[in-house]
Formats: C-alpha cells, sequence, structure tokens
C-alpha cells in the first residue's frame, strides 16, 4: 500500500467521519440497551460496527463503496476486512455470529420482519467493538530516531494490537493519537458513566464478574406479519424493500 500525498487529512477524515460517528453510535446503542429499548439498540449497533468496518477498509487504502446490500451489510463489509491480506487480523471467532445476527435484525428499520433479542447482546456488542475498534487506525506510516533513520510503525503496531497483555488487560488498550471513546474515557460525564456501564472492555479497571446484568429477551411481530391480508393495501402507500415484497409473492399474498 503506497500512501497519499494527502494521507494525514485522509486520516482525520477518516476519524471523524467513521470512527468518531462509530464510537457515539457504539454509546447510544448501550444507553439504548441499558433503557429497554431494543429495537433502537439493534440498529445503532449494526451502524456502530458498519462505521468501524469501513474505517479499516478506508485505512487500509480499500474501498467502503462496493458493500452490498445498498451498503448497509456489515457481514460482507468484516469479510471485505478479513481480506486484507497484509494484516493478520486475530478476531475471535465467536464475533461472526454476532455479526451475521445484527447484519439481519439491526437493519429491519421500519419493523418489516418480526426481531428478537436473546439477552447478552450487549456482551457481545462491546466485545465485537473492542476487537474490531483496536485495528481502527492508521498501521502504517513511519517515524525518523535521532540519527535519521526511519522506523517502519507498521509491525509495532501490530505487536501492541495483539499484544498478550493488551488481550489480558483490553482496558488499557488506548488507539495511537486517541479517539472519541479515549476522550470520555478522560472525563467524569454521564457519557463515560454509559460507556463503562456493565462493561468488561472499557473502564478504570479490568473487569472479570459482572454483577446485576439483566437479561433482556424481547421479541416482535409486525403487524402485516399477524394480518397479512392487509398487506396488499398498504403496499399501495408504504416503499417496502424488495425482499419483503418478494416475502408476500412467494406466499400468494399480492
Amino acid at each position: 500500500m503506497i500512501p497519499s500525498s494527502k494521507q494525514p487529512e485522509i486520516n482525520l477524515y477518516i476519524q471523524e467521519s467513521f470512527r468518531d460517528m462509530a464510537d457515539k453510535d457504539y454509546i447510544a446503542a448501550r444507553i439504548a440497551y441499558r433503557y429497554g429499548l431494543a429495537y433502537p439498540f439493534l440498529w445503532l449497533a449494526l451502524q456502530a460496527i458498519e462505521k468501524y468496518l469501513k474505517a479499516i477498509l478506508l485505512y487500509n487504502g480499500r474501498t467502503s463503496k462496493n458493500i452490498k446490500k445498498s451498503g448497509h451489510s456489515i457481514l460482507d463489509a468484516f469479510d471485505k476486512v478479513c481480506e486484507i491480506s497484509d494484516v493478520p487480523f486475530d478476531f475471535p471467532k465467536n464475533i461472526r455470529p454476532f455479526i451475521e445476527y445484527l447484519d439481519e435484525q439491526g437493519t429491519n428499520r421500519y419493523f418489516e420482519y418480526p426481531y428478537y433479542t436473546f439477552g447478552k447482546e450487549l456482551l457481545f456488542l462491546d466485545r465485537t467493538v473492542w476487537h474490531i475498534r483496536r485495528y481502527c487506525f492508521y498501521l502504517r506510516g513511519t517515524l525518523h530516531n535521532p540519527g535519521g533513520e526511519p522506523i517502519d510503525l507498521f509491525p509495532l503496531n501490530l505487536k501492541k494490537i495483539q499484544h498478550p497483555k493488551t488481550l489480558e488487560y483490553p482496558n488499557r488498550y488506548r488507539i495511537p493519537g486517541s479517539g472519541f471513546l479515549e476522550e470520555m474515557m478522560g472525563k467524569r460525564t454521564e457519557i463515560r458513566q454509559q460507556l463503562v456501564w456493565k462493561n468488561f472492555y472499557y473502564g478504570t479497571y479490568r473487569k472479570s464478574v459482572i454483577k446485576g446484568y439483566r437479561l433482556r429477551r424481547v421479541a416482535g411481530n409486525p403487524t402485516h406479519f399477524r394480518h397479512p391480508d392487509i398487506f396488499p393495501e398498504l403496499d399501495k402507500i408504504v416503499k417496502f424493500s424488495k425482499p419483503l415484497r418478494e416475502y408476500f409473492r412467494k406466499r400468494g399474498v399480492i
């Protein structure tokens, strides 16, 4: 990958328009979950993961424009990130099923399909965000030592990201140059409180046990699934997604 002559400005754009926005979506998702708003939680969680993944693509000189499903398939974005051949990502295998779950449930913005939560989504979101976000900065670049010799930052950054101590004490890890989450961690604010609440990965100290975690199992079935006979009338006045219209077409409703 050959850096652009405008790489510092490009990196600033990626940080402000993707990573910082993802940080804010992530905190907003945690707030929604904490107060029992499962449906907004799913959408905000998907938005956060999508922006982190697109930021990684952009930081590594890849495009974020060819993601499937009109740009909202985080599973496709995750696969494209994993295809970056010179970065040995060490994502845990168990984050992919959660990404698949969000890809299915989080895109349901207008309650077109039934949705459900099984209770541990916040724990899975925290784990997924932390493991993805630690790669969410410009890994490459060079510095010069006092003698003027260049130092390649790429292997040094990878070593820090994947160091056993980083994985053992995730709450101590900080993205180089800091970011919105790091900024919030340094302040005594309500936002910080919402970030660290029941969070194994962000906080002043490493948590091995979380007490009083409430499993929020929620499910919803939209009206047109409970009363499919109204769908033809709704279809005249509401712009439904193509997959949903195909679902009802196959069942002879329209």
